[in-house]
């Protein structure tokens, strides 16, 4: 059997790449606007009505997304036209970063299969979250400064900056950029010498200066957000339970299969003594972003999503290994088709439950079917505890679903109050709040009381609602009844009105809400 020319095999792979993309997309778009926002989402959407250059934990580029898409409209697919617009963005970028590194038209198709084979990936590429526009910059910066380092060009060196700047806007995560070109210049025989030269400096500086306008305003907010990021590293020390909290995570997240395939790439690139430019350029835009988050995971605490930028690189680093492995001898090669069609058919498997579990209240039936085992073999084996009932709280999927009809019912329940022109909302946690204030009018006050310091001690100050009425939406995940809010009024009516939201017939909120009287303008002491 012939082998096919690489001219045609060249224009094959291109076209579907386009074709994958395009497909993608009309997926992602017909899919965004059928179900509700989720707590991040409407925390986002709260910044888009309080514009400025930082925020309490993040930097402002999502802002400024989410007010670009509320132009058009507010419904969630409006709200996520946006980053589903990123997400398009970045996989085009990505390609043309791929060709310019190894000029195979494979990599880039096989890489966006691998990215969408990893079922955290598919949440981050619709939801409106500070990762939209922190891909294209990061994959942009990254495609700038490998042509700055190959043909040497000012204007390579300064547009790397200025989106080196662009991605800090968007998520502080982007400070682990220049580390990573650090890392790879410093490594590199042939590139080392720019390390001696001003453009990569003054690159950074660019990057620092499109960065300003947000130290400026961390500065006149007593640092606020650095503050805050820095604190999250922090957790108590190590721990054993971390390490399987925080690589269970990461195998949860990106599916484990994949993850062994980037470990075993990594391996095998690192095993290579004549190590190409391209794949070590890929190496140290990944891997260092994995090795940093993971190592903050086992002394404190991180979320699963937080090293996702590195896959963008590292989808790369494992296609080009995989591709290379199944261009060996007979035996090898099966061996990496064994894993290749392990790591398509769990990815894929992953991927379908996370949507069916967005889309469908499929969490109850499956516990209860836990529920029914685990008091089976309470009854063999005393030790093991049956679970649980179930609640409706288990399934973090309802946080996406009831929202406006709680804000409707809330509505009418200040109606009912003696002020409700002088009566505001308030909740125990800040993402709550905000799922209920995008679905309220603009001018409703919302806020959250805690003492613990958000975003809302930003946005909401108590001395300017003294003597005003409240109603506490005690929701179900942390039910906090109305004694803990009690000194911050004049008076509360302890018996709450109860809310109840259905979803496909089964219980998806169950919201008590307290009316408080004559608020004593001051936040919840500690």
């Amino acid at each position: 059997m012939g082998t096919i020319p690489r001219e045609y095999s060249s224009k094959l792979y291109r076209n579907l790449f386009w074709l994958v993309l395009a497909a993608i997309t009309l997926i992602r778009l017909a899919f965004a606007g059928n179900f509700g926002l989720g707590t991040d989402e409407s925390h986002y959407v709260m910044y888009a009505r309080h514009l400025a250059w930082g925020y309490f934990d993040h930097p402002p580029m999502v802002a400024f997304l989410a007010a670009l898409a509320t132009i058009f409209g507010k419904s969630p697919f409006f709200i996520r036209l946006g980053p589903i617009i990123c997400s398009t963005m970045s996989l085009v970028v990505l390609r043309y970063l791929a060709l310019a590194l190894y000029k195979d038209e494979r990599i880039p198709f096989w890489a966006i299969i691998l990215l969408h084979l990893m079922p955290y990936q598919h949440l981050l590429m619709v939801g409106l979250l500070p990762d939209a526009t922190l891909n294209v910059f990061w994959c942009a910066t990254l495609f700038a400064a490998w042509c700055a380092i190959k043909n040497g060009k000012w204007t390579a060196w300064l547009l790397a900056g200025f989106l080196f700047g662009a991605a800090l806007l968007s998520k502080y995560h982007a400070v682990l950029l220049p580390l990573c070109l650090f890392g790879y210049l410093l490594t590199s025989a042939a590139h080392r010498h720019w390390l001696s030269r001003i453009q990569p400096y003054t690159a950074l500086l660019v990057g620092v200066a499109v960065f300003l306008p947000n130290i400026i305003w961390n500065a006149s907010n007593g640092w606020i957000s650095y503050k805050f990021q820095l604190a999250r590293g922090g957790g108590g020390g190590f721990e054993v339970g971390k390490i399987f909290e925080t690589f269970g995570g990461q195998l949860a997240a990106w599916s484990p299969v994949i993850c062994g395939l980037l470990i075993v790439s990594l391996i095998v690139s690192l095993r290579n003594k004549h190590l190409a430019e391209a794949d070590r350029f890929a190496i140290w835009m990944s891997i260092p972003v994995f090795v940093f988050f993971c190592g903050i995971g086992i002394i404190g605490k991180i979320l699963p999503h937080w090293p996702s930028v590195g896959w963008w690189t590292g989808s790369l680093v494992v296609t080009k290994i995989v591709l290379q492995g199944l261009s060996q001898e007979k035996q090898s090669a099966k061996q990496w088709r064994n894993w290749s069609v392990a790591a398509v058919v769990s990815g894929a498997v992953m991927t379908l439950i996370l949507y069916a579990g967005i889309l469908y209240p499929i969490v109850a039936p499956i516990y209860n079917q836990a529920r029914s085992i685990s008091a089976v073999l309470h009854r063999y084996i005393p030790s093991i505890q049956p679970l649980k009932p179930y609640q409706a709280k288990f399934d973090i999927s309802n946080d996406l679903y009831g929202w406006d009809k709680i804000a409707d019912e809330v509505e009418a329940i200040r109606a009912s109050m003696p002020r409700p022109e002088k009566t505001f909302i308030f909740c125990h946690r800040f993402f709550p709040a905000s799922q209920l204030a995008v679905q309220l009018s603009a001018d409703t006050v919302v806020t959250s009381l805690r003492h613990r310091p958000n975003q809302y001690h930003l946005w909401f100050s108590p001395k300017d609602y003294a003597g005003w009425d409240a109603l506490f939406i005690d929701e179900d995940r942390h039910f906090k009844g109305p004694g803990r809010y009690r000194p911050l009024f004049g008076g509360v009516n302890s018996k709450p009105e109860i809310i109840k939201v259905l979803r496909d017939g089964l219980l998806a909120h169950e919201i008590r809400v307290y009316k408080y009287f004559d608020f004593r303008g001051e936040f919840e002491k500690r």
